[in-house]
Parts: structure tokens; C-alpha cells; sequence
């Protein structure tokens, strides 16, 4: 079966970087949502990791996600109001529910409910892909493609704790990160700040597919 490469990050003059995309089959399920994309694939660009929009401006969310091999997953993190739901349409996860591990595979689903402190990875050498649903996602809607694109994005730091202190800010009653004794003093502290210093929680223009289209090849491109 024939197969075509997709989602490499994009270089300062918009050629694709060799070894950051991600394999595709011809007449694949994963081709099949390439196909049924409501926008533009997003990414990392140092970590393999990408999302395939299935809805748009709808609850729930839905991604068809593909996690490389060796992918660490998001920090640990809980939901005050969004239930998340994953299904593996193909190899495997290793899911993190309040410190009980569970390998999740092909044709398993897991429910994350309110409060959970979650998180997964892929420790395999083979990549796994799911459908993700986040229920209620209030300003993850935001949030996440801000991650992504701040990753991406030149002109930004995204490990600046500036920067860390008004996303954890934004998300205030809906997503905590767990970062450990006194991180919620710190993002008190430091938000006011960032702030006052121009930054964001969410950046609008991560949302836009030409920053995206920018950044990461699409296929047919």
C-alpha cells in the first residue's frame, strides 16, 4: 500500500524539515480523518505529537491525534468542569489516572472524569493513534492551540515562567497542572506581572489556520 509523509514542521522558508512528520497509508483510518479534517493539522515541532481537527467550534472537541514513539505526553493535570475521553484506534498509550498506570491499545477507551489527575505517554516504538474528546473545554479551546503554536512561534518562550503563570492563570477553574507545593502562589504572584509585560494566556492568533499552514505542511501541499 502506498504511503505519503504529512505534518512536517515547516523551516524560516517554508520547506519541510526532514524526520518531524508523520507517515500516512493511502485508504488508512488515519487518512480517512486527514480527509474529514475541519482545519489544519497542528503540532510540536520537537516532540511527536499532532492533531487532526474533527469539529469545529463544537462541544466536544474531537482530534484524531497521532503520538509518536517516545512520546512524554502533557504534564500531570486535572479538570474542575472538562470531562476527557479517549479511544486508541492503534497501538498503544500508557495512561496515568491518580498514579495508577494502565496500558490502554487498539479498541480501548478511557474515560478521565472531573478531578482526575491524568496524564500518558507512548513507550513503544510504534505510534498510537486516538480520538480525543474534551467535554466542556471552556478556554482550553484556546489554550491548547497556544501551547502548540507558541512551541512553534520564534518570537516566543514557551518555558518562560511568565508565560506558564497567565496559561495556569487563564485556566483557572477548569484545568490545573499539578507543579508540585506553592506553584499556585507563584502563578498569583507572576500573572499580574505578565500581564503588565504584554503576555497572553491565549493568543488568538494560534487559532487562525494561516499561522498553522505556516508552520506545519498539510497535506496536498
Amino acid at each position: 500500500m502506498a504511503t505519503y509523509t504529512t505534518g512536517r514542521t515547516l523551516d524560516e522558508r517554508g520547506e519541510p524539515m526532514p524526520g518531524t512528520g508523520f507517515d500516512v497509508e493511502e485508504g488508512s483510518w488515519l487518512e480517512d480523518r486527514l480527509g474529514d479534517r475541519v482545519g489544519p493539522i497542528t503540532s510540536h515541532p520537537t516532540r511527536p505529537v499532532w492533531g487532526i481537527p474533527q469539529t469545529d467550534g463544537e462541544d466536544p472537541i474531537r482530534t484524531a491525534s497521532v503520538f509518536g514513539p517516545g512520546y512524554d505526553g502533557p504534564p500531570a493535570h486535572y479538570h474542575e468542569r472538562s470531562l476527557e475521553r479517549f479511544h486508541v484506534e492503534a497501538g498503544s498509550l500508557v495512561v496515568t489516572l491518580d498514579g495508577a498506570e494502565r496500558r490502554v491499545s487498539a479498541g480501548d477507551t478511557v474515560t478521565v472524569d472531573t478531578g482526575v489527575v491524568h496524564t500518558f505517554r507512548n513507550e513503544t516504538g510504534e505510534r498510537a493513534l486516538v480520538v480525543t474528546e474534551i467535554h466542556s473545554p471552556g478556554r482550553l479551546r484556546e489554550v491548547l492551540p497556544t501551547l502548540g503554536g507558541l512551541a512553534h512561534d520564534r518570537s516566543r518562550d514557551l518555558s518562560d515562567p511568565l508565560q506558564w503563570a497567565l496559561i495556569a492563570d487563564v485556566l483557572e477553574g477548569n484545568t490545573t497542572f499539578v507543579r508540585g507545593d506553592g506553584a499556585g502562589s507563584a502563578v498569583d504572584l507572576l500573572a499580574p506581572l505578565a500581564r503588565l509585560t504584554g503576555y497572553q494566556g491565549a493568543y488568538a492568533t494560534y487559532t487562525q489556520p494561516a499561522f498553522w499552514r505556516n508552520h506545519v505542511e498539510q497535506p496536498g501541499t
